[in-house]
């Protein structure tokens, strides 16, 4: 019986300690900007991108990923990183010609890529 009490006592205390952490939180939304995956096809303003390579920086403002995207137009690079206050996301799309502020509402998941029809590696 000693035995038994002394686990659920430790798992209690376990629980506790968990429970009382500081965690962060971000938004889903937020949280979703920072795990979009490679092969996966994203639509930001009306483009559709396919993302290709993801990288992780360290920086003093915190952690930076930086997304290699393609897309029909060429190459871009997507950038998100921590604001000053640490809780919300500041992304920024770089193509050939410009870059641009990227707000979440902007950016839509469109899942993995697919082959097209006029694809000739694509057999029935």
């Amino acid at each position: 019986m000693k035995p038994t009490r002394s686990l659920l006592h430790s798992v209690l205390q376990l629980l506790r300690s968990w429970y009382a952490v500081d965690r962060v939180r971000v938004s889903s939304s937020s949280g979703r900007l920072l795990s979009l995956r490679v092969d996966e096809r994203i639509l930001i303003r009306g483009n559709i991108f396919t993302v290709v390579n993801r990288q992780t920086i360290a920086s003093r403002e915190g952690i930076r990923l930086v997304y290699q995207l393609t897309s029909d137009d060429g190459g871009a690079r997507l950038s998100v990183e921590p604001d000053s206050s640490g809780t919300t996301h500041v992304s920024e799309l770089t193509t050939n010609n410009s870059t641009t502020t990227i707000y979440e509402d902007d950016i839509v998941e469109l899942g993995g890529s697919v082959e097209t029809a006029g694809n000739p590696h694509c057999h029935d």
